[in-house]
């Protein structure tokens, strides 16, 4: 399938793409390839996410909504990293009963032998704020898909709230698990949208593409914030989240070593002091390697000495407890940068931020840079216009994709791209 021409990708090289092969462009650090499908060149799309694999596997799923808001989750695969895509796929069997937004849009992964999972917020035929988190799983790469299931246990009921703002892996045994926000045990009062505080549960699927019993993760987490869920091996589950204690918002993270049965290890960050008596709508970003249980943080502060993007290593010690490292800033050369998103690049990290250009008036962009194994940072490479909303998939080895929902003047668009680290 052919794909349009791009606009401005890249924007510090002041770069406009065109032709009709699909052009790739050289930054400082990266090679940028514009792999958006063709069918999306006419469509207003919004909350785009992205899963990939380095079996060349891509998915992109994005969400459209009628005249009335009703909205759909639509899914698009690649075999060949982004060469192809299939046609469109309505992944909801609920008509227009999707709740989406950028910090709980629907997200998809691909498990160690091709499976892919979806997973989003589903809207009740009755209730106002009593969504149930989803799920449908492909045993062939997105080719077919199960039934859909309701994940928590407390789906339908009348008397819990809200579950919504999902992040989902793989363990290597071919369990999916998924973990979720959850106000069950917080009632919404009269005029409320969200509960204070909520709890954050997690589940695993079964041999049969159900799922098991919730298994409860923390409280008195943030309730309109993004959550992170990295697995590893057949037991390993790490969680990161933002608390709401006391109304702090600082970074936390939860652990499982067992499986997802109990998480053990509930571990504070950093200790921003970030005091906030509302949502920052704003959640940290986790990526692990392939060996011991070990990765990055990012998250985003609004402390008034230490605003804005900072990650920091972390490792799992034992079975109830972490290590982090020394916390570092990356506001260079970005206005407002937050909204952080982590994936892995061959023996590098990729951080993407939501943020703006140095330039008075300039529009909100995807900034992008590696990480180092020894701590050095590459600059900033600035994907898109206007940008809305973005998520980051490791491709294996040196590649990834970005995909992000950017403003035009017609309505939201969704585009995708390949990022290919130069040796």
């Amino acid at each position: 399938m052919r794909r349009p021409s791009p606009t401005t990708l890249l924007l510090p090289l002041a770069l406009a793409l065109s032709g009709c092969a699909t052009p790739a462009t050289d930054a400082e650090w990266a090679t940028i390839t514009d792999v958006t499908p063709a069918f999306l060149a006419g469509t207003y799309a919004a909350d785009a996410s992205v899963a990939s694999d380095a079996h060349g596997r891509v998915a992109l799923t994005w969400v459209k909504r009628d005249t009335l808001g009703a909205a759909d989750l639509w899914l698009s695969v690649s075999l060949d990293s982004g060469a192809t895509f299939s046609p469109p796929l309505r992944a909801n069997t609920r008509a227009g009963k999707v709740s989406s937004y950028p910090e709980s849009r629907p997200v998809a992964s691909f498990g160690p032998a091709g499976e892919l999972l979806l997973v989003w917020a589903s809207g009740r035929d009755l209730g106002e704020y009593t969504d149930d988190v989803v799920a449908r799983i492909s045993r062939d790469g997105g080719r077919t898909f199960g039934d859909e299931h309701a994940i928590n246990d407390d789906a339908g009921d009348p008397r819990s709230t809200y579950h919504g703002f999902a992040a989902a892996d793989w363990l290597a045994d071919g369990r999916a698990v998924v973990a979720w926000i959850d106000g069950r045990s917080h009632p919404l009062g009269e005029g409320e949208e969200e509960p204070h505080t909520a709890e954050i549960y997690a589940d695993l699927s079964t041999a049969d593409d159900r799922w098991g019993t919730d298994t409860r993760v923390a409280g008195l987490v943030c309730p309109c914030c993004r959550i992170s869920l990295r697995a590893r091996g057949d037991l390993d589950i790490a969680i990161a989240y933002r608390g709401a204690a006391h109304d702090l918002r600082d970074p936390r993270m939860a652990l499982s070593r067992d499986g997802g049965r109990r998480f053990r290890a509930d571990s504070l960050v950093s200790r921003d002091a970030w005091k906030l008596d509302g949502c920052p709508s704003n959640g940290p970003a986790l990526v692990s390697g392939n060996g011991p249980l070990a990765g990055t943080i990012a998250w985003f502060t609004g402390a008034e000495s230490t605003t804005g993007v900072h990650s920091a290593e972390w490792s799992a010690v034992g079975d109830s407890a972490f290590s982090f490292g020394a916390s570092r800033t990356h506001a260079d050369s970005l206005r407002e940068p937050d909204r952080p998103m982590l994936t892995s690049l061959g023996a590098h990290t990729l951080l993407g931020v939501l943020g703006k250009p140095p330039a008075a008036g300039a529009p909100p962009v995807l900034a992008l840079k590696t990480l180092g194994p020894k701590g050095a940072a590459s600059p900033w490479l600035h994907l898109g216009t206007g940008v809305r909303s973005a998520a980051l998939a490791s491709a294996g080895g040196g590649s990834a994709y970005a995909a992000w929902t950017e403003k035009t003047a017609e309505g939201p668009r969704v585009r995708l791209a390949r990022v290919v680290r130069k040796p």
